[in-house]
């Protein structure tokens, strides 16, 4: 019988074992926390968006689109539905595409992946931290942890990427990935705040923990490159929010590349604000000050951030501005433009962009060319979503993908 070692306890490891074990292989699964899935009981706030059924390649962050999409095509939507589904888990649909199981708890999928993995006799070794996989020259493989070596005829590597350390992402799979010789993306945070300049600061230590519906536009070397629409949260060094979010992938690939990014943020998405719709407020009654001018467009702490920063006074009357400062306010209100200088920190990235080059893998099987025998999963490979099931939906594509091939070598269609 086909030996078969999963390394990493997430949602990719998961689904490695529980198709590898299907496959009709012995499978062991090594584990470096106390229990396996800690991070899993995190995804969507708890309720675990898994997959979507808009789903597409193109909207992945990875460094060869093609061979992603050749790695995906026999995992569609459905297929990873129907996976929990006969698990136990009914899907529910949220936002019009957007799948999560029907309790909306992590814990109902954690609870299924652990019982499928206790029905299929997957022995599970926790406390195990990977030190390293060697390659033996006669065949198989010999990992070891802290406290054990382990042997086996295949690996299957899902040792996750860098985002929330706490729950032991903590970036160690890159030096295992460097230790194969594999070439890897450096790690970045995503799906994140982003930060602006320090310049900004007091703006932000005045407007911080303001929540307003905004439409956002991210622009690379002065050139519009990514939109998004949401509420936007302002923190004291920038910007927070599911929209946030969704440009922080391109945001982030940007800054690697040593590229100018900016945020251009509409705070008045649902209004025409012509020039005339800004000229003809001033001389209403009610605004006998700029204070008053701005009342009830923006929460105030934010609308009178912006009036410094555009320069003006909350005491001014409205009616004795010129059409530069008319033109300013506009512009602080409909296309306040900020600079990017960073993201946030791992611990409050949702995953992370970066890992292990596609062109180092056969997309039919995701086993490594150079190393038979040794496959990989998950959030280590150079593959990142969008907010909206994208990501969960990779680990368990890739997991099933992965662990079937260990098992059988060979590729479903």
């Amino acid at each position: 019988m086909m030996k078969v070692l999963v390394l990493g306890g997430g949602p990719a490891g998961m689904a490695a074992a529980i198709a590898a074990a299907r496959g009709g292989a012995e499978v062991s699964l090594l584990e470096r926390n106390d229990r396996i899935g800690k991070k899993l009981l995190l995804t969507g706030n708890g309720k675990c968006n898994f997959t979507n059924l808009d789903l597409r390649p193109e909207r992945y962050d990875c460094d060869v689109p093609s061979l992603l999409s050749e790695v995906l095509e026999p995992f569609p939507p459905e297929t990873v539905i129907r996976f929990l589904e006969e698990l136990g888990v009914p899907p529910l649909t949220r936002h019009g595409t957007w799948i999560y199981p029907h309790a909306e708890q992590a814990a109902a999928v954690l609870n299924a992946l652990r019982a499928e993995l206790e029905r299929r006799g997957v022995k599970i070794e926790t406390d195990a931290r990977i030190l390293g996989v060697r390659h033996n020259k006669k065949g198989g493989f010999t990992v070891k942890t802290e406290r054990a070596e382990f042997h086996a005829d295949r690996v299957v590597a899902a040792l996750g990427g860098t985002a929330l350390p706490k729950t032991g992402s903590d970036g160690s799979s890159a030096a295992i990935t460097a230790l194969l010789g594999l070439k890897s993306l450096p790690f970045r945070p995503a799906l994140c705040p982003l930060r602006s300049a320090e310049r900004e600061n007091a703006f932000f230590r005045a407007a911080q923990g303001v929540r307003v519906p905004a439409a956002l536009s991210l622009w690379v070397d002065g050139k519009k490159t990514a939109e998004e629409a949401g509420e936007l949260q302002l923190t004291k060094e920038g910007f927070s929010g599911i929209s946030v979010f969704q440009l922080s992938l391109p945001a982030g690939r940007a800054l690697q590349n040593k590229q100018k990014a900016e945020l251009v943020l509409n705070f008045l998405p649902d209004l025409k604000t012509d020039f005339a719709f800004f000229a003809k407020r001033g001389a209403q009654p009610f605004a006998t000050t700029l204070e008053a001018y701005g009342n009830g467009l923006v929460p105030k702490n934010l609308w009178l951030a912006l009036l410094r920063r555009a320069g003006l006074s909350a005491g001014m009357a409205p009616g004795s501005l010129r059409k530069a400062e008319l033109a300013a306010i506009a512009e602080q209100l409909t296309a306040a433009r900020f600079p990017i200088q960073g993201l946030a920190s791992y611990d409050k990235a949702q995953v992370s962009a970066g890992g292990i080059s596609l062109r180092e893998l056969d997309p039919r099987t995701l086993g490594a060319k150079q190393i038979p025998g040794l496959y990989f999963a998950g959030e280590m490979l150079n593959v990142t979503g969008p907010c909206g099931g994208y990501n969960l939906h990779w680990c368990f594509a890739s997991g099933l993908l992965a662990g079937q091939s260990a098992a059988n070598d060979e590729v479903l269609r």
